[in-house]
């Protein structure tokens, strides 16, 4: 009989995001938005009368690089950033207001594609003076902002590389709550950076307010978008997100709620831009005498009429986990890899999801910029129970997505018996500077035998190769504490070598590095140390056996050294029992019950087991083990079949 561990699988908890639609890699919607509201004229006393009413409705979608109108169904004037509706029938009354468009937007983006160099100066901003300017939200006079921007932008001299750091801390530091008291009324961006809480319009005007302490150009979009967040009753909302001034290039769109940089979806429907996030929505103005106007908010449906086509993410994104086989209670590491394959700047926020038993260090959550061309890895460090029963094995997938939904997955099992990796073990493959980009230019090759027998010695030999377009200068190449620096020019090769001893039985392991001004690049390489292998049994027996009774026996093997018995028998005998049990390897105890019954019972019954098993090599070991069980007579007839069992027994 063959007995197998069990195999779990942890699930992810059903993830909306990844079962979705997914609208955000369509290159173009065709939306129907509605947008209507009402007010009431009211008399404050008499007599009263009104002569003329009108009201600019400014949130209106408008054409530019990435939206067009196709059709406008309303009754207002269509004006070139706004609708106007007048009303001159004196009727002292509620008035309704409004507009149907169908809109198509396109999957486009401002591309920058090389280094805008920062600070900007004053003729770059000509035109765009206005939105450098601070306002009652975006204070960006306030001195605790500008210290926060300028601690940011500190020695960093490229335009997109400071407003992608300037969104990065916000949505990094800003809690994303519905339940704070911003959700009904804008407050400043100072009260945001004191606070760290807000919605979208709070953490947009912290951004804003930073970049234009900083002297870049910075404003406040209004729309709509599309969001599959459990936090909305409904996938469509109004939403703000910021635009950016690039000298040469335009409005670059960063939106920090979404973790777009550098863009926004097709699913962001632009309805008004402004210098204030507390901008109206509706002006109004109103002739006559003794009357009021109450205004009611706007109210927002939106719904595709179609979809577009399907295009790829331009970002590649892989996965690669640094232990595909780990014990209990050990860290793990999980790298993304992801490629640019455009020429110019990218970004994309990275979010990596585990079974809930699985814990993830740190924040789970990050944004990666990309230089055109760029390669660039990033790391989450994951911590694996310690309470997982050793009987099974399990599986546990590890999902990377991004905020388009592109999705790529890997696994790793935990067993008993493999390695078991440290927090600061882990720690110190996981790079600090992830900003050294060549590192993925540069390739170990290892070769080093994967079993050592105890006592006796291995030699690891490494490589390391300069894959890129750049001489490496002083590059310290480590194996596990043995050092050696050189230069390592295009193309060429360097190896260095240790010998290993297989002094303690268990899994190794050694760290090779590669490091420079340049290049930060870290692996690991796992070896075992075999000692021989040594199994126990023993048996769980009742105190004794009786006629007409059925017994339970339990043979117990348990391995007692690193080394993993294999092709393990084990054979049960005894007075009329014989039973054999087969397993090809014995990484944990286990235990085999037999029931027993019409034995040939005795006073004294033996039973012998015996065990026999192999080393990776095909060594064969065994044990063996006596036990005795009294038997118990209830009756003198019983007495006298004892003894007659015995006599057989002997002459047997």
């Amino acid at each position: 009989m063959k007995r197998w561990p069990i195999v779990f699988v942890m699930f992810l908890i059903a993830l909306p995001f990844i079962f979705a639609q997914n609208l955000y890699q369509q290159d173009s919607l065709l939306m129907q938005i509605s947008v209507n509201s009402e007010f009431e004229l009211k008399p404050t006393s008499t007599p009263a009368s009104v002569k003329e009413v009108s009201a600019d409705l400014l949130f209106f979608p408008t054409d530019d690089f990435r939206q067009k109108r196709v059709n406008v169904d309303t009754t207002g004037i269509i004006k070139d950033k706004s609708l106007r509706f007048e009303w001159s029938d004196g009727k002292i009354e509620r008035k309704k207001y409004g507009y149907t468009a169908l809109v198509q937007t396109n999957n486009h983006l401002r591309e920058v594609e090389k280094k805008i160099v920062f600070p900007l100066t004053d003729q770059q901003v000509q035109g765009v003076e206005q939105y450098l300017q601070p306002t009652k939200t975006i204070d960006s006079d306030n001195p605790h902002i500008i210290a926060k921007a300028t601690e940011l932008a500190e020695g960093e001299a490229d335009l997109f590389k400071v407003s992608f750091k300037l969104a990065s801390w916000v949505e990094e530091n800003v809690n994303y709550d519905l339940n704070t008291v911003t959700e009904k009324a804008a407050l400043p961006a100072s009260w945001v950076l004191e606070h760290r809480e807000g919605v979208c319009d709070e953490m947009t005007s912290l951004f804003v307010a930073m970049a234009r302490s900083l002297g870049i150009p910075a404003r406040f979009v209004t729309g709509v978008s599309y969001s599959t967040s459990k936090l909305f009753a409904t996938p469509w909302q109004p939403h703000g997100w910021a635009e950016v001034y690039f000298p040469e290039v335009g409005w670059v769109s960063f939106d920090i709620t979404f973790g777009e940089y550098g863009y926004v979806d097709v699913t962001h429907l632009t309805l008004h831009d402004g210098s204030d996030p507390a901008e109206p929505a509706t002006l109004f103005e109103w002739l006559g005498k003794n009357v009021e106007l109450d205004p009611q908010q706007l109210r927002f449906d939106v719904s595709i009429v179609k979809e577009g086509v399907f295009i790829p993410e331009k970002i590649q994104l892989e996965e690669e986990i640094l232990a595909p086989e780990v014990g209990a209670g050990s860290y793990n590491l999980i790298k993304g890899i992801l490629k640019n394959t455009e020429d110019h700047y990218a970004a994309t926020t990275l979010t990596l999801a585990v079974p809930q038993e699985i814990e993830v260090l740190g924040r789970n959550k990050r944004t990666m910029l990309l230089l055109p061309k760029e390669v660039r890895e990033t790391y989450w460090i994951v911590k694996i129970p310690d309470d997982l029963s050793s009987s099974y094995v399990y599986t546990f997938p590890a999902l990377i997505y991004s905020e388009k939904n592109v999705t790529v997955e890997d696994s790793f099992q935990v067993l008993v018996g493999k390695t078991v990796y440290t927090k600061d073990e882990i720690e110190k493959l996981t790079i600090s500077d992830e900003e050294k980009t060549y590192s993925r230019k540069v390739t170990f090759d290892c070769q080093y035998p994967k079993e050592i027998h105890l006592g006796k010695e291995g030699r690891v030999v490494c490589s390391v190769r300069n894959r890129g377009t750049i001489n490496l200068a002083s590059l310290v190449f480590c194996l596990g504490e043995v050092c050696d620096t050189f230069d390592l020019p295009i193309n060429q090769e360097k190896k260095s070598e240790i010998l290993v001893k297989g002094d303690k039985a268990g899994e190794k392991k050694i760290v090779v590095t590669a490091e420079n001004k340049e290049v930060e690049k870290k692996s690991v390489i796992e070896y075992a140390v075999l000692d021989t292998p040594v199994l126990e049994v023993k048996m769980d027996v009742p105190g004794e056996l009786s006629f007409d009774e059925v017994a339970m026996i339990t043979v117990i093997a348990e391995k007692k050294s690193f080394s993993i018995p294999q092709k393990v028998q084990i054979t049960l005998e005894g007075a009329g029992l014989s039973h054999q049990w087969s397993v090809e390897n014995l990484p944990q105890e286990i235990s085999l019950p037999i029931e027993i019954s019409d034995l040939p019972l005795m006073a004294k019954n033996k039973f012998t087991i015996m065990a026999r098993w192999e080393d990776t090599e095909g060594k064969l070991y065994s044990v063996e083990k006596e036990i005795v069980i009294p038997g118990k007579a209830n009756s003198l007839g019983e007495r006298i079949k004892m003894l007659g069992n015995r006599i057989l027994y002997i002459f047997n």
